[in-house]
């Protein structure tokens, strides 16, 4: 009920003082006003909040209006007794505020004493009133208190668990335009010239360049005395910015300072906010410090970690091959994961130039790695290679190169750590082929060897799913290509989506249609065609919802087919591109059923029927005779699924 920052805020009487407590004055001061004298206090509205005896509302009413008419009851006579010819009437102010009135009427003519009631039960409570402002000032501070202390503690919290020297500064900055809200802000460090320099922004760069450029000396004065500094009028040259800057530095470090411009919603910026911004910026020195020396400790360790793995390699390595060779291209070590990586025996390598021996590597960019290695000294590198031996096999090496030293610091050669990639990459490019079917969760689950998942071809019972667009084509003819193709992708996301959420696999895209296979070797499920029919209905309904928001030039339907039965799954297609699909029956019926369905209509063929009878509805319509097919097929219109409570 109290404003804060200068703000005034409405106070309200009922609030500040309590009913009983109004009614425990009025009934100790009407004895001494005497009989049949009416007694009340109001709002300053004049709703009554109590009286002694009745008080007629049409008096209130009018004691109200007299006293407005006679007397500015919150200008410089607000203390003033108004008489009327109804009888008497005075405000209550608190801070300036008119917020009630106390009101005497009677029949009979008011004694004298009448008025020194009447005041001194306006000053109890106006007492009362301002004893209850001050008690909820006091609870306000106490809870602003509070909430700062948790917010830097908060705030600590933030800045304490990021050990980024570079994510550091921006979180710094978000935090700081969190709790202070102002438009732009920066966080400027000292660089290697030991120069104030931007290393995080937020708001437009052009204009807070300038705005750095033109506070340049009052920013090295803060970094430089430690005093945070407040200047609402600042100019930049175009117009005048309100400036909050603080020092960014630990009591042994000078790091640099946090700059906040433009305060939302303020004039300017506060003592208050200098308070928190310092606060916050203390921590953040302190983080920053902390992850500074982490990310040195944990450069140094890295550096060692590094030396430690080369020699490793080098002198005891088991599982990776180790090749060292020396400044005339003479290969001095070939251990015996090389041989066996390599299919070249040591007695055959040692001693004779790699160049000769293991010709097959210069066809790789080996020869110009040792040759950059050589050249910049004591850089070591990375790199994976992919080479073809003599036999005609194919692998992937991915190696480490190392200068090698002696005591003198002298060029003794190169050291070549190889390690045999070729069965992961192998592996990696099933896990790629299958991934294209798969959500990425199951394709993780999948066994190493994927010939494990007969992926050359299976007979078996499936349920295939077709869906396609109706009328699309003709959209297509008056609507921009960027919202035909916004459609169109929208439409296969979300069928692709209920496909996948009921252990479909996509088998392959057909223009603007879609056809899924459900237990296929590569994802089995039991209840295969229960799970199609579901994905066919949720298609529908999400189509039905799309039309229900669309607007009618906007709205296309799909059709789909439904057919279960045995079929062929596995890759087809020649030797260098081939197709994961389903060959057989229920195929081509589900593709004709498809084809065969009205915009917005669902097609089962008859043996997905017989498995889901008993929880579908449908409308069962004339047989239909397939292209290669010797009978008719008999088809079904679903219109729902049974719910449990049917």
């Amino acid at each position: 009920y109290r404003g804060t920052d200068n703000v005034k805020t409405e106070l309200y009487l009922k609030r500040l003082v309590h009913t009983e407590q109004i009614e425990t004055l009025l009934h100790e001061f009407a004895p001494s006003l005497g009989p049949e004298i009416s007694l009340a206090v109001s709002d300053a509205d004049g709703h009554l909040l109590g009286s002694h005896l009745p008080f007629p509302a049409d008096v209130v009413s009018s004691l109200l209006e007299a006293a407005r008419g006679m007397v500015d009851l919150d200008g410089p006579d607000r203390d003033d007794i108004v008489s009327t010819p109804l009888g008497l009437v005075t405000p209550i102010c608190v801070e300036e505020q008119q917020v009630g009135l106390v009101m005497v009427t009677s029949s009979l003519p008011l004694p004298d004493q009448t008025q020194v009631a009447l005041a001194a039960l306006r000053c109890s409570l106006e007492s009362l009133a301002m004893m209850a402002l001050e008690k909820r000032a006091v609870v306000q501070e106490t809870l602003d208190r509070y909430r700062e202390i948790n917010l830097l503690y908060k705030l600590g919290e933030t800045l304490i668990t990021c050990l980024d020297v570079n994510e550091l500064p921006q979180r710094a900055l978000a935090e700081s335009n969190r709790i202070i809200q102002a438009r732009w802000g920066a966080v400027l460090l000292y660089d290697e010239e030991k120069k104030l320099t931007i290393t995080t922004s937020v708001g437009p760069t052009g204009e807070l360049v300038r705005v750095v450029a033109q506070a340049r000396t009052l920013l090295e004065e803060v970094a430089r005395t430690g005093k945070p500094k407040i200047v609402n009028d600042f100019s930049d040259g175009e117009r005048r910015v309100p400036l909050l800057i603080v020092p960014l530095r630990t009591s042994e470090r000078r790091l640099g300072v946090i700059l906040l411009v433009d305060k939302v919603g303020e004039e300017g910026f506060t003592a208050g906010d200098e308070k928190l911004l310092s606060a916050l910026s203390w921590q953040a020195a302190i983080s920053l410090e902390n992850a500074r020396l982490f990310h040195n400790v944990r450069r140094q360790r890295d550096e060692i970690a590094t030396m430690k793995n080369y020699m490793d390699n080098i002198f005891a390595s088991i599982v990776s091959g180790v090749i060292t060779i020396d400044t005339q291209d003479i290969v001095t070590t070939f251990n015996q994961a090389a041989e066996t990586i390599l299919r070249v025996s040591a007695q055959q390598a040692v001693g004779r130039s790699y160049r000769q021996e293991l010709g097959f590597l210069c066809d790789t960019p080996l020869p110009a790695l040792i040759e950059n290695v050589c050249q910049r000294g004591g850089a070591g590198m990375t790199r994976e290679i992919g080479l073809r031996l003599p036999q005609g096999e194919q692998l992937y090496l991915n190696l480490s190169l190392s200068p090698l030293r002696g005591g003198g610091e002298e060029n003794l050669g190169v050291a070549i750590v190889m390690e045999d990639v070729t069965e992961k990459r192998r592996h990696e490019r099933e896990s790629a082929l299958v991934r294209r079917y798969l959500p990425s969760e199951l394709v993780d689950r999948l066994p190493h060897d994927l010939a494990e998942l007969g992926l050359h071809g299976e007979r078996r019972e499936i349920t295939v799913f077709f869906t396609d667009v109706r009328g699309f084509t003709k959209l297509s003819e008056f609507k921009p290509p960027e919202w035909v193709v916004e459609r169109l992708n929208a439409y296969l996301a979300m069928a692709v989506t209920e496909v996948r959420a009921r252990r479909g696999i996509v088998d392959k895209y057909m223009g603007d249609g879609v056809m899924a296979l459900f237990n296929t070797p590569l994802l089995e499920e039991e209840e295969h065609a229960w799970q199609a029919v579901q994905t066919a209905w949720a298609v529908k309904e999400a189509m039905e919802a799309y039309h229900r928001h669309a607007a009618l030039e906007d709205q296309f339907s799909v059709g789909i087919g439904v057919c279960t039965g045995d079929a062929v799954v596995g890759n087809v297609g020649a030797k260098d591109r081939m197709e994961y699909t389903a060959i057989g029956n229920p195929v081509n019926i589900a593709f004709f059923l498809q084809g065969h369905a009205q915009p917005g209509q669902i097609l089962l063929g008859h043996t997905t029927w017989e498995v889901v009878q008993n929880r579908v509805h449908v409308n069962p319509l004339e047989a239909i005779r397939v292209k290669g097919q010797q009978s008719p097929t008999r088809i079904y219109e679903l219109v729902g699924l049974i719910t449990p409570d049917e």
